[in-house]
C-alpha cells in the first residue's frame, strides 16, 4: 500500500471517529462540560478533571494550562493521590519543554524518574521517557534520544499497552524528523496516529496529521500534502480549537511548502503569521527553525545578505536554548555563505565553530557548551590578531612577523591533525584486527561443527510444545527447549529476514515472546534487537572472509544481504560492535588479501 492509499484509509477512520465523538464530549475532553464537572467533583476525581483542562488548554495557552495543572498538583498531594501528582510534575516539565527551557525540563524529569514505578505507573513513565527523547532530540543528542525511543518501544512490546506504543512511535517519528530520515519518521507518524484513533486520543490528532502533511512534504509531494491540510481544513468545524502552539507549527510547515513550490508571497505570509504567535506565546525552542526558513527564503530570492542576517539570528536563538544541532548545521551554512562572499575571517571563525560541535564526542550539554564557548574565545583571538595584522601590512610593518605567525599556525595545526589522524588509524588497524581474528573464529568453529554433524549423524530434532507453561519464570527444561531450538533456527539464518521480530521468531520455536525474551537474555546476555544485529554481523563477518564477489558488492546490497533495512542501520550496529565502519574492515580486508597474493 502506497502512502497516499495509507493516508486516505486513515482519513476514512477519522472521520468516522469525529462523527462518533459528536455524541460524547469526553473524547474532545470539551473545556465547557470539565469547568461545569469541576464544580461538581472532590478528590481524586476533581484531580483529574483539572488534569483534563490542562490536556484541553496546553496547546491553546501556557499560562491557563499550568494554572489547572498547579491546582491539580496542590489537590494531589493534599490528599495523597501519588498518580495524579507525578501526571501534574511531569505536566510542569512539559511546559518547560515547550517554553523552550530544556535544561530545567530535563531537571524535572530526572527527578520524577528517581519515584515513578514504571509498573505501577507505565503511562506517566511512557510520558516521561518520550518528553526525555524529546529534550535530546533538539539538543542534538541523537544516540541517546533513539535509545530512549527504542528501550520505549521494547517496553511497550513487553507490556501490549496501547499507549506506551502511542508515545514510543511519538518518540520514534520525532528523532527520525529531526535527522531528515522522513520515510521511516512518516512510517512512525503512521503508527502513532492508529492508536491516536483506537485510543481516541483526539488532543493529539491536528498535531499528528500536521507531521505527516509536513513528511509527504519533506518526500518531494507538496501537493499531496496541501492535500492533507485541506482535509484538516474540511474537519476544523468538528474539532476543538487546536490553539496557537499548533497553528503556530502549522503556519510554518505551510510557510516550507509554498516555498517548495515557489509561491514565495504566501510563504511569507504564513511565516509571518507563524513568528507573531510565536513571539505572543514564548515557544522559544521554535524560533531558531522559523529563522531558518526566513533566511532559506531570502536565498530562494537571491537575497544572501539578509539570508545570512537570519541564520546568525537562529544560531544565537539556538545557543540560547542549548538546540546544538542547529549550532552545527547553521554554523556550517554560515561558513559556506561567507566563503561565496570572499569574506575569510567570518569563513574561518563559523568553520572552526562547526568543526568544535562535529568532532565533540561529548553527551554532556555542558561539556558541549564548554567546547562553543572556547571555540568562541579562541576564533575571536585569532580574529583580532588578523585585524591587527592587517592594520600593519598596510603600513608595511612586521610583514616578516605575520608570515611566520601564519606558518606556526598552521605548523600547529598540522601537527595537531597529523597526531589525531595517526592515533585514530592505530586504534582502527587494531579493531580491524580484531574483527578478522573474530571472522576467521566463526568460520572455523561453523565448519568443525558441520564435519561434527556429518560424521557422527547428529540430529537437530526436538520435539515438544512450550507454549502451554503458566509459571511466571521459565524452568529449566523449558529455557533448554527453547534455546535448542534457537540454536537450530540460528543454523538456518532465519535474522537474514529483514522483517524478523520477537513475536515470529517465538511463533516459529511453538513458545512465547515473553519466555524467548528471558532465554535470548539469560543465555545470549543480551536484548533480542541487539541479539539478531550480532548474529547478523557474524554471518556477514564469516561471508566477506570467504566471498570475495559478495565482499566487493555495494555496501547496501551487503546490508540487506543481512536483514538491515538500511544502510545507516548496519552502520550503526556493525560500529557499535566491531568499533569500526564496515567499509573500513572491508578496504582493509581487500588490501591485507591482495598484498597475499602478491606474495
Amino acid at each position: 500500500m502506497s502512502d497516499n492509499d495509507t493516508i486516505t484509509a486513515y482519513f476514512k477512520q477519522i472521520e468516522t471517529l469525529l462523527d462518533d465523538a459528536k455524541y460524547s464530549k469526553d473524547i474532545f475532553l470539551d473545556q465547557d462540560m470539565l469547568l461545569i464537572k469541576k464544580q461538581n467533583t472532590t478528590g481524586i476525581e476533581k484531580v483529574n478533571v483539572l488534569l483534563d483542562l490542562y490536556e484541553a488548554t496546553r496547546f491553546k495557552s501556557i499560562k491557563t494550562a499550568r494554572g489547572y495543572n498547579e491546582e491539580a498538583l496542590e489537590l494531589a498531594q493534599a490528599i495523597g493521590f501519588q498518580k495524579g501528582e507525578l501526571t501534574a510534575k511531569y505536566n510542569h516539565a512539559y511546559l518547560l519543554f515547550v517554553s523552550g527551557l530544556f535544561d530545567r525540563s530535563m531537571s524535572e524529569v530526572e527527578k520524577i524518574e528517581e519515584v515513578v514505578e514504571y509498573d505501577r505507573f507505565p503511562e506517566c513513565y511512557a510520558d516521561l521517557k518520550t518528553l526525555k527523547s524529546y529534550i535530546y532530540t533538539e539538543r542534538g543528542e541523537y544516540d541517546l534520544a533513539l535509545e530512549i525511543g527504542f528501550e520505549l518501544l521494547d517496553f511497550a512490546e513487553r507490556t501490549q499497552k496501547g499507549y506506551l506504543f502511542l508515545k514510543a512511535y511519538f518518540a520514534l517519528s520525532h528523532y527520525y524528523l529531526r535527522t531528515e530520515n522522513y520515510s521511516i519518521s512518516l512510517k512512525y507518524c503512521f503508527e502513532g496516529l492508529h492508536y491516536i484513533i483506537k485510543l481516541k486520543k483526539t488532543q493529539y490528532l491536528f498535531s499528528k496529521i500536521d507531521e505527516i502533511a509536513r513528511l509527504t512534504a519533506k518526500l518531494n509531494n507538496p501537493k499531496g500534502a496541501l492535500d492533507i491540510y485541506a482535509f484538516c481544513l474540511r474537519m476544523e468545524p468538528k474539532i476543538p480549537s487546536t490553539g496557537n502552539y499548533i497553528k503556530s507549527a502549522v503556519f510554518m510547515n505551510m510557510a516550507e511548502i509554498y516555498m517548495q513550490i515557489g509561491e514565495y508571497g504566501s510563504a511569507q505570509q504564513y511565516l509571518d503569521k507563524a513568528l507573531m504567535i510565536i513571539n505572543k506565546d514564548g515557544y522559544k525552542f521554535r524560533v531558531p527553525r522559523i529563522l531558518i526558513l526566513q533566511a532559506e527564503l531570502f536565498l530562494l530570492k537571491n537575497d544572501t545578505v539578509a539570508s545570512i542576517g537570519f541564520y546568525e539570528k537562529s544560531l544565537e536563538a539556538a545557543e540560547e536554548i542549548n538546540a546544538f544541532d542547529v549550532v552545527k548545521s547553521n554554523s556550517l551554512i554560515l561558513a559556506q555563505l561567507y566563503k561565496k562572499q570572499n569574506n575569510l575571517t567570518k569563513t574561518y571563525e563559523y568553520n572552526n565553530l562547526y568543526a568544535a560541535i562535529r568532532d565533540s564526542y561529548f553527551n554532556n550539554e555542558k561539556e558541549q557548551k564548554i567546547i562553543i564557548l572556547e571555540t568562541r574565545r579562541k576564533v575571536n583571538e585569532v580574529t583580532q590578531m588578523n585585524r591587527i595584522l592587517e592594520l600593519e601590512n598596510k603600513v608595511q610593518q612586521d610583514r616578516f612577523n605575520f608570515v611566520i605567525v601564519v606558518l606556526i599556525l598552521v605548523s600547529f595545526i598540522c601537527l595537531i591533525v597529523a597526531l589525531s589522524y595517526f592515533k585514530a588509524r592505530k586504534k582502527n588497524k587494531m579493531l580491524y584486527r580484531h574483527t578478522l581474528e573474530l571472522a576467521t573464529m566463526q568460520t572455523e568453529l561453523k565448519q568443525k561443527i558441520q564435519d561434527y554433524r556429518k560424521t557422527f549423524g547428529v540430529s537437530n530434532d526436538y520435539s515438544g510444545d512450550v507454549s502451554v507453561k503458566k509459571c511466571q519464570t521459565i524452568d529449566e527444561e523449558t529455557k533448554n527447549l527453547i534455546l535448542h531450538r534457537l540454536n537450530k533456527l540460528e543454523a538456518e539464518n532465519f535474522f537474514l529476514d529483514p522483517h524478523c521480530n520477537l513475536n515470529d521468531v517465538s511463533v516459529r520455536l511453538k513458545t512465547n515472546s515473553k519466555y524467548l525474551s528471558q532465554v535470548i537474555n539469560l543465555e545470549k546476555k543480551t536484548n533480542f534487537n541487539n541479539y539478531i544485529n550480532d548474529l547478523r554481523i557474524n554471518y556477514l563477518l564469516s561471508r566477506l572472509l570467504v566471498d570475495g564477489d559478495f565482499r566487493n558488492s555495494k555496501l547496501n546490497y551487503i546490508a540487506a544481504s543481512a536483514g538491515f533495512n538500511s544502510i545507516n542501520t548496519f552502520k550503526a550496529a556493525f560500529k557499535k560492535r566491531q568499533g569500526i565502519l564496515p567499509s573500513y574492515f572491508i578496504g582493509e580486508l581487500n588490501s591485507e588479501l591482495q598484498k597475499r597474493g602478491k606474495a
